[in-house]
């Protein structure tokens, strides 16, 4: 979830610092599941229509480029970004932790086979500028059906961040200008600049080509807020668009769960970081629940919605599944977020009746046992919902089951260093180069292709400390209605003198694909990198794709904005998946040379790998 920066009222700076991607972590909820049972799960009216959006008539209502005077790159921030002026990067902690990778070679091979997508200028002057500054972007990145332009330029690809989305091609032909989260779904602005009034709170975007029905899904998370004050509160959703036909730029059915659940311990809630998946039958949803009031301070465990892909298309919300009390903890650690797996060519698991996996890691659950043991743990969890094709029935009957893992150590990453360079924001409050936030180590993209579950996640690696990335390559099975799986191959991808964090696993139907993940360090301002995968596991070097040009320098990284202890915020994740004929794109977050705004810089770059 990103943190926003209001506008300044009555004198009076409201800042909130909605930072949960991170990983707040609370007590185990009552009925929390163990490893091995099975669960029947039981229908409840959460989620209903509300409404249709067309793409193509949100491009026609924008007004083309908005540039609001001095937000760009504010004048009194030009001598800075003229001289280039830098600073002594700080020393960082001493501590070391397992494990200790090999350090990949990095080399760069920028052939601008990519482009830049979305950056801070484009989310921040969306909707006519009625939006707040964000950051992490986030990426929701998604590849399908063939462009408009034809086949020559390839499909279409569609980018969403915090909080906003666009639509190109292959070819990186920009069809529509940025178009807000919020215009999206139908919703009030976040903030109407005239009268300052707030609208509701979206984060957290994540999109879907199911290459199966030829049809786009996206997600995003939602909180209300007071209209006067911008205070959330109850209630909150998830809301969700599923495309009416093959085409991106077409019209979407709408819909929302609602995620307060005041019937749960601690509620009101929130659905923290919505993650989705498919198979053959079904569309899911995954959230983390914590309480509004006091915001985050308690987790009440995973939850996993399920509906009918096929009445979703339709129009129809069709049956709706809530499993919760998925908390599932082991020794000192707690499944924090359940990551469902989408598939790259529409080849799904359709033994058991139709099954959807899931893939998890484990988090710290508690303060005191991180401060004891900084997060390192070796057990990764595959979970699996069997008789998914009962979704297309009246009455469906879905059970799930989970099993741990043993698998290679991995710990909770460390805040990571990054290159001095101009920083206008930063210098201008007075405040020292800032470390970078690398969140934790909850399991990132699961993608189900050639029979197995590619995923990884953040990890700290010795010596350092610095942040890679552990990836799982499983093969997963269902015997007797109980999930089981083989981690097929596990490893780990560092560099030396730097940092990786937040990587996306993206492999073909053939299961060949890359890691795409962010670098940073002394050497390096905030780059796009990818490095191969397949079957055997990594191989060849970190290839830098796009270097950065600047230090992050965005208002999560200073006192002056965000109060003590301020660490920028970063990624949360990164995105990659296979087009059509097997080509992988991939985005990520980096720092370019023009997307300033007064308070954030951050820019994001797509690219293509063949495969």
């Amino acid at each position: 979830m990103p943190v926003h920066r209001p506008r300044m009222s009555s004198a009076l700076v409201i800042t909130l610092a909605l930072i949960l991607a991170g990983g707040l972590l609370g007590a185990a909820s009552a009925g929390a599941a163990q490893p091995g049972q099975t669960t029947a799960a039981s229908q409840s009216p959460v989620a209903k229509r509300v409404g249709t959006t067309d793409v193509r008539a949100l491009a026609a209502a924008a007004k083309g480029p908005r540039v609001l005077s001095g937000t760009r790159t504010p004048s009194e921030f030009g001598a800075w970004i003229r001289e280039g002026k830098t600073e002594a990067a700080g020393s960082g902690s001493t501590t070391l932790a397992r494990p200790s990778p090999r350090n990949r070679p990095l080399v760069s091979r920028e052939n601008h086979r990519g482009w830049e997508g979305l950056d801070h200028a484009d989310q921040r002057l969306a909707a006519g500028g009625n939006q707040f500054s964000l950051e992490p972007p986030d990426q929701g990145l998604c590849v399908g059906h063939v462009s408009p332009n034809g086949p020559e330029f390839g499909p279409e690809v569609v980018e969403s961040v915090n909080d906003a989305l666009t639509f190109y091609d292959a070819s990186s032909n920009q069809f529509t200008p940025a178009i807000s989260l919020s215009e999206f779904y139908g919703l009030p602005p976040t903030i109407d600049r005239t009268t300052g009034t707030f609208g509701p709170f979206v984060a957290d975007p994540k999109c879907y080509f199911d290459a199966d029905t030829q049809r786009w899904f996206h997600t995003v998370l939602v909180i209300s807020t007071d209209p006067t004050t911008g205070a959330l509160q109850a209630p909150s959703f998830v809301y969700f668009a599923v495309s009416t036909s093959a085409e991106a730029l077409g019209s979407y059915f709408v819909y929302r769960i609602d995620a307060t659940n005041p019937q749960h311990p601690n509620c009101p809630c929130f659905g923290d970081q919505p993650f989705l998946g498919a198979d053959k039958y079904g569309f899911y949803i995954t959230t983390a629940e914590y309480d509004l009031d006091p915001f985050g301070g308690n987790f009440n465990g995973p939850q996993i919605y399920a509906f009918s892909k096929a009445a979703l298309e339709s129009g129809s919300i069709g049956p709706v599944v809530h499993l919760d009390g998925l908390t599932h903890v082991v020794r000192d650690r707690t499944t924090g977020s359940v990551q469902p797996a989408i598939s790259p060519n529409g080849v799904y698991e359709t033994a058991n009746n139709g099954t959807e996996y899931f893939l998890s890691a484990y988090d710290c659950l508690a303060a005191e046992a991180c401060a004891v043991a900084p997060g390192q743990f070796n057990k990764i969890t595959i979970w699996a919902l069997t008789n998914t094709r009962s979704l297309t029935t009246a009455s469906p009957d879905l059970h799930l089951s989970l099993k741990d893992l043993t698998s290679e150590v991995y710990g909770t990453p460390v805040p990571q260093r990054q290159r001095p360079g101009p920083r206008p924001l930063g210098s201008s409050v007075g405040e020292p180069l800032p470390v970078v936030e690398a969140n934790d180590s909850r399991m990132n993209q699961v993608v189900f292709a050639d029979g197995l579950l590619w995923s990884g996640l953040n990890t700290v690696v010795a010596p350092g400390p610095r942040d890679g990335i552990a990836f799982f390559v499983v093969r997963p099975s269902v015997s007797a209605g109980q999930v089981g799986g083989t981690i097929r191959r596990q490893g780990y991808v560092a560099v030396a003198n730097a940092f990786l964090s937040f990587p996306s696993v993206g492999v073909n139907g053939s299961g060949r694909g890359v890691i795409a993940m962010s670098l940073m360090g002394p050497r390096h301002f905030p780059s796009a990198v990818q490095i191969d995968i397949d079957r055997g596991g990594v191989s060849g070097p970190v290839e830098i794709v796009r270097s950065g040009f600047r230090p992050e320098d965005g208002f999560t990284c200073y006192e002056a904005f965000v109060g003590e202890n301020p660490v920028c915020r970063w990624g949360d994740y990164s995105a990659s998946v296979a087009g059509p004929d097997g080509t992988i794109y991939s985005a990520t977050e980096f720092i370019g040379d023009n997307s300033r705004t007064l308070l954030a810089n951050w820019s994001t770059f797509i690219w293509p790998q063949k495969q």
